[in-house]
């Protein structure tokens, strides 16, 4: 099954989910289709598979960026900068695999569910790494910025791997141009001046 899952997600990851056929990935797996039915009952269910096979590796790396260990003497900054290089690196490693699932979550509601399931515990744990943080923020809300500002961050991103790129200011930002923006965007919203360079001012 492992073979077969991750055959398919080699074949995503090159012709998008329209070049996904069962006869090619039962070649790539080295497997049949006999075999291929004898786990799976169509591609539907092969793709529900590799759903929870994506969101398991989703959960892994919030796992690591959550962890409060990692975090217990960095600033709210820090953490920002810190979670928001992990999104757009994941994000870039399964972009493929995200465009087709944001396409097939516009008829699958069951997969649109998983997806809010999986930010609303992205913003539940980068916000209580945050909250310990709330007397920096200028917001007078800091739980409805951090979510908000976690949304605009999840938004971004989605649109960066849709159209393949994100175009501001009359050019195509690069990965790094695109963390550090996002980045000074979470900062500002929640209170945090950031200067054009990503350093974040002190308070006075």
């Amino acid at each position: 099954m492992l073979r077969i899952l991750e055959a398919a997600e080699e074949l995503i990851a090159e012709e998008g989910l329209q070049g996904l056929s069962i006869p090619e990935v039962v070649r790539r797996a080295k497997s049949s289709v006999g075999g291929f039915y004898g786990r799976f009952r169509d591609k539907n269910e092969l793709l529900k598979a590799l759903e929870e096979r994506h969101f398991k590796h989703l959960s892994e790396h919030l796992d690591a960026v959550a962890d409060a260990a990692r975090w217990r003497n960095a600033t709210a900054t820090e953490i920002v900068r810190g979670a928001v290089d992990e999104l757009v690196n994941v994000t870039n490693v399964h972009r493929k695999m995200t465009v087709a699932f944001l396409y097939r979550s516009i008829q699958d509601p069951g997969l649109r569910k998983d997806a809010v399931r999986f930010r609303r515990e992205a913003e539940d744990r980068i916000r209580n790494l945050l909250l310990d943080h709330c007397d920096d923020f200028d917001h007078p809300d800091p739980k409805l910025a951090i979510d908000l500002g976690i949304q605009v961050a999840f938004a971004l991103m989605q649109q960066h791997v849709l159209v393949e790129a994100t175009h501001a200011g009359g050019r195509t930002l690069s990965d790094d141009e695109l963390k550090r923006e996002i980045g000074n965007i979470v900062l500002r919203y929640i209170g945090i001046d950031s200067d054009a360079h990503g350093r974040v001012a002190a308070k006075p």
